[in-house]
């Protein structure tokens, strides 16, 4: 149960004020204990931090694949605009992991760049093999046109990897603006040829 506990705050701790802003001093206070256990359990803020990292990983993969699941009965239009809507529905969440994510990915510890970029690649690598299997079914059916894979997912990661962005910038209205033209241009580049879109 500490061990949980010790991991709980500690990602409140590192999602507020990074890697560098949070201590062991404030940890252990806030999980109720001193500071020398934390050592029981973990040997040092980098192994906490790391813990905490992967936690939020498997977190934010099991939703994405959950949800994914959730509509595999829609027509693949359908399919590709809630996973987008998934994405942004993350974006604009204020919990932990997602503030998590936001600082580590926008803000990384220089002396753990190469960590946390190998962590986001690994999280991208399962969404791709995820979401390949959508495409490939989306082609077979005659749903979508015949697409290189490794374009079509280049595309959706580097339209969403967009979005990402543009909502530290944009307020509610003008961001769920743009959402939704990319849902309508993302889908013309699907359509199979001679078809419109609607």
């Amino acid at each position: 149960m500490s061990k949980d506990k010790i991991l709980t705050e500690a990602l409140s701790l590192f999602a507020s004020r990074g890697y560098e802003g949070a201590t062991l001093s404030e940890l252990a206070s806030r999980v109720g204990m001193k500071k020398a256990s934390i050592y029981s359990h973990y040997k040092n803020k980098e192994e906490i931090f790391w813990a905490v990292i992967d936690c939020a990983y498997q977190e934010e993969i099991a939703k994405l694949s959950t949800g994914m699941k959730e509509v595999q009965h829609l027509a693949f239009r359908e399919r590709l605009h809630n996973m987008m809507d998934q994405h942004v529905h993350f974006y604009k969440e204020n919990d932990e992991n997602a503030n998590l994510w936001r600082r580590m990915t926008l803000f990384p510890p220089q002396d753990f760049k190469e960590g946390l970029k190998a962590k986001l690649l690994e999280y991208e690598q399962q969404f791709n093999e995820m979401l390949e299997q959508d495409l490939d079914r989306a082609i077979q059916s005659g749903e979508i046109r015949e697409v290189n894979r490794d374009t079509g997912l280049a595309m959706i990661n580097c339209i969403l990897d967009g979005l990402f962005v543009e909502y530290s910038y944009y307020d509610d209205e003008e961001f769920n603006k743009r959402v939704e033209a990319v849902k309508v241009m993302t889908w013309r580049a699907f359509l199979p040829a001679g078809k419109e879109a609607e």
